[in-house]
């Protein structure tokens, strides 16, 4: 079809026709034609200035020498002096003297407790208080002691952990290893039920005891005490980090437990290991 002139519009056609729609040869607006030159000369002068074409092992850096990374970087070396000077007792003072300073907390609690969460939440629990298999860490019952130096070195090394230094703590299991039969494992469960003070079978107590004396007095010691030494609880106190039911017990008993907490030395700066030292220290030290 040759072009021909519009009858409505008086423009020229271009031609071209789509089931009866003829196309008009009319020229782009010339705001459009000065939007697209505009456009096209900002990108020029941008790949002049700005890194912008690669080359098969380089790229073009461009005459303001610009690079996001050397931003990036800039940033987190800024933030990380930030970080420093922000927290600075952390990194000078040993724990001890940190935990003496009560001014400490109402400064630093919030920021350490993301610090928390983003590495001992899943295990402990938001809160702190543990869950089945996770010690409870705002009471006043502690595996190896509650003092600063203490908690700090059992976030440094880890329980049953892979650091060359870490704290064992194994409960034997035996049932599973045929070292008591079960009646005797049984007699014992009703011992430990009796000194926890919870309801118990009077006739198997004195049997248990003996048992008790003889299989279990090492670690926990012969009043059920516990060892801070050795990281064996107390059998004595409310607090029993895998249940206190009878058939908890009897589990632990039969099976044994050995619980791992991770050492942190290789993922926490020393500095951060101090903070959740103290975050722990406060948690179990109420508002007060």
């Amino acid at each position: 079809m040759k072009p021909e002139r519009d009858a409505i519009s008086g423009e020229l056609t271009t031609g071209h026709e789509w089931n009866g729609i003829k196309e008009l040869n009319t020229p782009m607006p010339k705001a459009f034609r000065i939007w697209l030159w505009g456009s096209i000369a900002v990108a020029v002068v941008m790949w002049l200035l700005y890194p912008t074409w690669p080359f098969v092992t380089d790229y073009t850096r461009g005459l303001l020498g610009y690079s996001s990374r050397s931003v990036v970087t800039d940033q987190v070396a800024s933030g990380q002096r930030h970080r420093v000077e922000t927290f600075a007792p952390f990194e000078t003072q040993d724990v001890t003297t940190l935990a003496q300073d009560p001014t400490l907390r109402p400064q630093y609690e919030a920021s350490i407790g993301v610090l928390y969460r983003d590495n001992c939440m899943v295990c402990h629990g938001r809160d702190l208080l543990g869950q089945n298999g996770f010690p409870n860490l705002t009471d006043g019952h502690w595996l190896w002691s509650g003092l600063p130096d203490e908690i700090e070195y059992t976030l440094q090394v880890g329980i049953n952990a892979d650091h060359e230094d870490t704290r064992y703590a194994e409960m034997p299991a035996f049932g599973r290893d045929e070292m008591l039969e079960k009646a005797d494992i049984a007699d014992v469960v009703d011992y430990v039920l009796a000194i926890s003070g919870a309801e118990h079978n009077p006739d198997a107590v004195a049997r248990g005891g003996e048992l008790f004396a003889e299989n279990c007095s090492g670690c926990h010691n012969d009043d059920g005490i516990g060892d801070l030494e050795s990281g064996a609880p107390s059998l004595v106190d409310a607090a029993w980090i895998y249940g206190g039911t009878r058939q908890d017990i009897l589990k632990t008993v039969n099976d044994g437990r050995a619980g791992v907490m991770p050492s942190w030395s290789d993922r926490l700066t020393e500095a951060e290991i101090r903070m959740l030292t103290l975050y722990v220290l406060w948690a179990g030290q109420g508002d007060d």
